[in-house]
Protein backbone atom coordinates (compact mmCIF):
# COMPACT_ATOMS: atom_id res chain seq x y z
CA UNK A 1 0.00 0.00 0.00
CA UNK A 2 2.67 2.49 0.59
CA UNK A 3 4.62 1.57 -2.53
CA UNK A 4 1.37 2.41 -4.11
CA UNK A 5 1.04 5.95 -2.69
CA UNK A 6 4.67 6.43 -3.12
CA UNK A 7 4.39 5.38 -6.57
CA UNK A 8 1.34 7.50 -7.36
CA UNK A 9 3.19 10.53 -5.88
CA UNK A 10 5.92 10.55 -7.98
CA UNK A 11 3.92 9.53 -11.08
CA UNK A 12 1.89 12.67 -10.17
CA UNK A 13 4.96 15.07 -9.60
CA UNK A 14 6.32 14.00 -12.86
CA UNK A 15 2.77 14.86 -14.42
CA UNK A 16 2.64 18.53 -12.90
CA UNK A 17 6.49 19.04 -13.67
CA UNK A 18 5.41 18.30 -17.37
CA UNK A 19 2.39 20.27 -17.11
CA UNK A 20 4.40 23.40 -15.61
CA UNK A 21 6.98 23.04 -18.48
CA UNK A 22 6.96 24.19 -21.90
CA UNK A 23 5.77 26.99 -24.05
CA UNK A 24 7.88 29.49 -25.09
CA UNK A 25 10.43 31.43 -22.85
CA UNK A 26 9.11 34.47 -21.77
CA UNK A 27 11.12 37.54 -22.06
CA UNK A 28 10.53 38.30 -18.02
CA UNK A 29 12.05 34.45 -17.31
CA UNK A 30 14.93 35.81 -19.70
CA UNK A 31 15.94 38.52 -18.27
CA UNK A 32 16.06 36.37 -14.71
CA UNK A 33 18.11 34.69 -16.56
CA UNK A 34 20.17 37.02 -18.02
CA UNK A 35 20.73 39.16 -15.01
CA UNK A 36 22.11 35.87 -13.57
CA UNK A 37 24.84 35.85 -16.10
CA UNK A 38 25.32 39.57 -15.28
CA UNK A 39 25.37 38.93 -11.64
CA UNK A 40 28.49 36.24 -12.07
CA UNK A 41 30.02 38.16 -13.98
CA UNK A 42 29.86 41.05 -11.90
CA UNK A 43 31.32 38.63 -9.26
CA UNK A 44 33.82 37.02 -11.42
CA UNK A 45 35.37 40.17 -12.16
CA UNK A 46 35.69 41.16 -8.42
CA UNK A 47 37.37 38.03 -8.10
CA UNK A 48 39.74 38.56 -11.43
CA UNK A 49 40.46 42.05 -9.58
CA UNK A 50 42.13 39.81 -6.59
CA UNK A 51 44.01 38.04 -8.78
CA UNK A 52 45.38 40.58 -10.74
CA UNK A 53 46.32 41.99 -7.25
CA UNK A 54 47.89 39.15 -5.75
CA UNK A 55 45.05 39.16 -3.29
CA UNK A 56 43.67 35.34 -3.37
CA UNK A 57 44.93 32.35 -2.43
CA UNK A 58 45.40 30.11 -5.42
CA UNK A 59 42.82 27.24 -4.11
CA UNK A 60 40.27 29.38 -2.89
CA UNK A 61 40.43 31.12 -6.65
CA UNK A 62 39.98 27.97 -8.54
CA UNK A 63 37.36 26.59 -6.19
CA UNK A 64 35.43 30.20 -6.60
CA UNK A 65 35.87 30.22 -10.21
CA UNK A 66 35.02 26.74 -10.48
CA UNK A 67 31.61 27.72 -8.59
CA UNK A 68 31.13 30.60 -10.88
CA UNK A 69 31.26 28.49 -13.88
CA UNK A 70 29.29 25.98 -13.06
CA UNK A 71 27.04 28.87 -12.17
CA UNK A 72 27.29 30.18 -16.01
CA UNK A 73 27.25 26.78 -17.24
CA UNK A 74 23.78 25.97 -15.55
CA UNK A 75 22.18 28.96 -17.16
CA UNK A 76 23.25 28.39 -20.63
CA UNK A 77 21.94 24.71 -20.73
CA UNK A 78 18.31 26.42 -19.22
CA UNK A 79 18.37 28.93 -21.99
CA UNK A 80 20.04 26.37 -24.80
CA UNK A 81 16.52 24.05 -23.92
CA UNK A 82 14.27 26.59 -23.30
CA UNK A 83 12.05 27.32 -26.35
CA UNK A 84 12.25 30.94 -27.85
CA UNK A 85 9.86 32.57 -30.51
CA UNK A 86 10.98 35.35 -32.91
CA UNK A 87 7.35 37.20 -32.16
CA UNK A 88 8.46 38.12 -28.41
CA UNK A 89 11.48 39.27 -29.31
CA UNK A 90 12.76 36.48 -27.04
CA UNK A 91 14.76 33.87 -29.32
CA UNK A 92 17.35 36.41 -30.57
CA UNK A 93 18.23 38.09 -27.54
CA UNK A 94 18.63 34.13 -26.01
CA UNK A 95 20.74 33.17 -28.80
CA UNK A 96 22.61 36.72 -27.82
CA UNK A 97 22.59 35.28 -23.50
CA UNK A 98 24.06 32.18 -24.79
CA UNK A 99 26.62 33.56 -26.40
CA UNK A 100 27.87 35.71 -23.53
CA UNK A 101 27.62 32.55 -20.97
CA UNK A 102 30.25 31.75 -23.33
CA UNK A 103 32.37 34.30 -23.08
CA UNK A 104 31.93 34.82 -19.57
CA UNK A 105 32.66 30.90 -18.99
CA UNK A 106 35.64 31.36 -20.97
CA UNK A 107 36.86 34.33 -19.05
CA UNK A 108 36.37 32.21 -15.38
CA UNK A 109 38.03 29.47 -16.96
CA UNK A 110 41.31 31.29 -17.26
CA UNK A 111 41.60 32.74 -14.09
CA UNK A 112 40.46 28.67 -12.76
CA UNK A 113 43.40 27.71 -14.91
CA UNK A 114 46.09 30.40 -13.74
CA UNK A 115 45.02 31.48 -10.42
CA UNK A 116 49.02 33.21 -9.85
CA UNK A 117 48.89 34.81 -12.94
CA UNK A 118 48.34 38.78 -12.57
CA UNK A 119 48.29 39.94 -16.13
CA UNK A 120 45.41 37.24 -16.82
CA UNK A 121 43.57 38.62 -13.71
CA UNK A 122 44.12 41.20 -15.13
CA UNK A 123 42.17 41.10 -18.59
CA UNK A 124 39.84 38.35 -17.24
CA UNK A 125 38.66 41.32 -14.60
CA UNK A 126 38.23 43.80 -17.81
CA UNK A 127 36.05 41.17 -19.59
CA UNK A 128 34.35 40.09 -17.29
CA UNK A 129 33.24 43.72 -16.12
CA UNK A 130 32.70 44.48 -19.85
CA UNK A 131 30.05 41.18 -20.41
CA UNK A 132 28.16 41.81 -17.51
CA UNK A 133 27.95 45.53 -18.72
CA UNK A 134 26.53 43.76 -21.78
CA UNK A 135 24.15 41.02 -20.03
CA UNK A 136 22.81 44.31 -18.12
CA UNK A 137 22.12 46.02 -21.38
CA UNK A 138 20.87 43.21 -22.65
CA UNK A 139 18.48 42.65 -19.96
CA UNK A 140 17.08 46.30 -19.82
CA UNK A 141 16.11 45.87 -23.59
CA UNK A 142 13.29 43.01 -22.73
Amino acid sequence: MMRRRGLAGVLLAGVLCFVGCGGPMQPDELARSIEALESTAAEGALLADHVARDRSKNTFVRAHARELGETVEHEAEKLNDAEGEPENGVAPAKAKAIDLADQISAALGRIQTAPGDEAEGGAAQTELSTLSEKAGKLAEGL
